[in-house]
């Protein structure tokens, strides 16, 4: 076994569509697993969700690295056959379909169990298999939404917001690979398949364990959080400010030039300035503004106060650290160009890792695929005029 691909010896068989299967598949392909994707004719759907660049959205590019593409209609008999077919040599499945979907087109785990006795199958949905939301479709925004996740992050006027990120897509393709690697890790020769119910709305709500536990110990909404810690702004821009320990409330009055305020009871100490961030609040900001965010995360830094200018995207790609420790390293992609791609930790790229492989194009391995399953060019021809099968064009012209 490879360190740098310990799943090289594996077969993962991805029909999952949208952003958390296929990432959870995504992830195996990164570690050194055979993944196959197979997509409907028009392709996944998470490909035209955001700007496209030919087949490709930066969501797409993310999930489907180094995997191998087929087209297939599974609405047809031939194309559920060829699934099963598959699924046969397959160590983990993954779908995301609505529950009772994937049986009821006959590649449900039952059925992929008849002919993979040992198959670990990681069905993905939006609220889980059974209870009365099983069929209530789910996307990030909703989970978000239902989770409870937007009630904690309020705008200054307390109105909840979704987080500006897959919040619950990306943690779920986690927990999913998290959930099959372990499986893969118990299996041994007298183990049977196992089902993995991984579903966006039980994700979430660990992702907010801590959250919810003080919901309820503390009667209802927590209190803020290590008060005044929170994002501000400055003369240029805003900065990030965070407290742990209760001696860096005085290092920060004496920073903003309000020594005073440390002996006020109201600031005593991360509860008493919690209830009175209505008077604490706007002289912080106040004063914040004076400088520019580079002057005071100088300032706090040197007072051993945790701090840092709030970046985008273009600041964190520009600086030095993450330059220097190769956190986006740059790939190329067909029809997209050349750009950086954060990497996973305890991953370590080079040029012959998968970490460098491209997404495919939609179906780009179909024939492919179809020649390792023993399928001949008359075959492939009955399938493409069946409508079970498609092709890009050029290799369907091949």
């Amino acid at each position: 076994m490879s360190y740098r691909a310990p799943y090289k010896d594996l077969k993962i068989l991805d029909i999952s569509q949208g952003f958390a299967g296929p990432y959870c598949a995504g992830i195996f392909a990164l570690y050194g697993a055979d993944v196959t994707k197979v997509e409907p004719p028009e392709g996944d759907w998470v490909r035209h969700i955001g700007t496209r660049f030919g087949d490709h959205t930066a969501l797409s590019i993310v999930a489907n690295r180094a995997k191998h593409s087929i087209c297939l209609n599974l609405k047809k008999d031939e194309s559920r056959e060829l699934v099963l077919e598959m699924a046969r040599d397959a160590d983990v499945m993954v779908e995301s379909f609505r529950p009772g979907v994937a049986a009821r087109l006959g590649v449900g785990y039952e059925a992929v169990k008849e002919v993979s006795p040992k198959i670990i199958y990681v069905a993905v949905s939006g609220f889980g298999q059974k209870g009365p939301y099983a069929q209530r479709p789910g996307s990030d925004t909703v989970i978000q939404s239902f989770s409870g996740l937007c009630s904690v992050n309020r705008g200054p006027d307390s109105t909840p917001h979704r987080v500006g990120a897959l919040i619950p897509d990306t943690t779920t393709g986690i927990y999913a690979f998290q959930a099959a690697a372990a499986a893969l890790a118990g299996r041994d020769d007298e183990d049977q398949g196992i089902f993995i119910d991984a579903n966006l709305s039980q994700t979430v709500s660990a992702f907010l364990a801590p959250k919810i536990i003080e919901y309820h110990l503390e009667g209802g909404t927590p209190r803020l959080l290590n008060a005044p810690a929170g994002s501000y702004e400055t003369a240029n821009g805003h900065v990030g400010l965070a407290l742990v320990k209760e001696q860096q409330f005085k290092s920060i009055c004496e920073c903003l030039g309000v020594p005073e305020l440390v002996d006020d009871p109201r600031y005593e100490n991360f509860e008493t300035r919690a209830q009175h961030m209505d008077t604490l609040g706007p002289v912080i900001v106040e004063q914040l503004k004076k400088r520019t965010s580079e002057e005071w995360v100088k300032m706090f830094r040197e007072h051993d106060i945790l701090a840092d200018k709030m970046y985008d995207f273009g600041d964190w790609l520009a600086d030095e650290h993450v330059q220097e420790t190769n956190m986006a390293p740059t790939i190329k992609v067909e029809t997209v160009g050349t750009f950086p791609f954060p990497t996973i930790p305890g991953m370590f790229p080079d040029e012959n890792d998968t970490t460098n492989q491209p997404p495919p194009q939609v179906g780009q391995h179909g024939r492919e695929v179809l020649t390792k399953l023993g399928r001949t060019e008359t075959d492939i021809k009955s399938m493409l005029e069946s409508g079970a099968l498609a092709l890009p064009e050029r290799s369907a012209n091949s």
